[in-house]
């Protein structure tokens, strides 16, 4: 007697470009123990958005590799370079997305969303409705490995009690941030203002000290008349050994005419 032939179902899983992203057998051929064939665990996937449960690539993180900035400043306090943007124009903003060995992942699309945070990372709460506070391209899928952001800032620095500005960028569907919490980058604080005016010069040197000053000068002037004050030594050594010679050539005199002298007192 046959038995009954095995039910057999297959489960195909798509993306939402109706990709195939995974292949299971339900039924029976499972019921048989596993006939060869039979898929034995979903596949990995990459690409967000899938309606499986395919198991999404660990070890991934977003890096920036690109931030042009309109302006960069020293800041005379902290003596550090100050990032500045202006809200009349778009900045750009590059960010990556490499695994675990920092290698760059080509193969998969990763919708991703920038939003405006301030430098300690907090939020930047609305208090107008007139603009939002971040406008542009804010919503960007990472394809080949890489994201390009053209960015403005609406707020102002001035407005908002002097603090800067930073730009997070993160997966646009937070359960990936919650299973893959590297998926997540923030840029250097930047300062918004209106008009960006023109770069102020370096500060100059603090001038030396006065003994150095003063030192300076005399080596100066040692350079300038050595050849000359050698010249004067000389001279001034020729003069003393010419003194010294006729010193004792007075004294030969003065002794020879003392015993002139003598000589003619003894004869008187």
């Amino acid at each position: 007697m046959k038995g009954s032939a095995p039910s057999l179902d297959v489960r195909l899983t798509r993306s939402q470009s109706g990709n195939i992203l995974d292949i299971d057998f339900v039924g029976g051929m499972a019921d048989m123990g596993g006939a060869p064939g039979a898929a034995t665990g979903p596949e990995q996937s990459c690409e967000p958005g899938s309606t499986s449960t395919a198991v999404v690539v660990s070890g991934r993180k977003l890096k920036i590799l690109e931030h042009r900035v309109h302006k960069v400043e020293m800041r005379t306090k902290e003596s550090e370079e100050e990032l500045v943007v202006s809200n009349l124009r778009p900045f750009t903003l590059k960010v990556g997305v490499h695994d675990a060995n920092d290698v760059p992942i080509l193969d998969c699309s990763l919708p991703l969303r920038a939003t405006l945070l301030y430098e300690n990372g907090a939020p930047v709460k609305q208090t107008s409705l007139s603009e939002p506070l971040l406008v542009g391209e804010t919503d960007v899928v990472a394809l080949q490995g890489a994201a390009t952001f053209k960015l403005r800032i609406t707020s102002l620095s001035s407005h908002r009690d002097k603090q800067r500005f930073r730009i997070q960028v993160a997966p646009q569907d937070v359960h990936f941030l919650r299973s893959e919490p590297s998926l997540n980058v923030v840029t250097d604080p930047m300062k918004s203002v209106t008009k960006l005016g023109r770069t102020m010069p370096a500060p100059p040197p603090p001038p030396p000290a006065a003994a150095e000053v003063n030192q300076v000068a005399v080596d100066a002037i040692r350079r300038k008349f050595h050849d000359t004050l050698e010249v004067h030594a000389q001279q001034i050594s020729q003069i003393m050994e010419t003194q010294h010679l006729l010193l004792q050539e007075l004294e030969a005199v003065s002794s020879l005419a003392e015993r002139v002298v003598r000589a003619k007192t003894a004869a008187a």
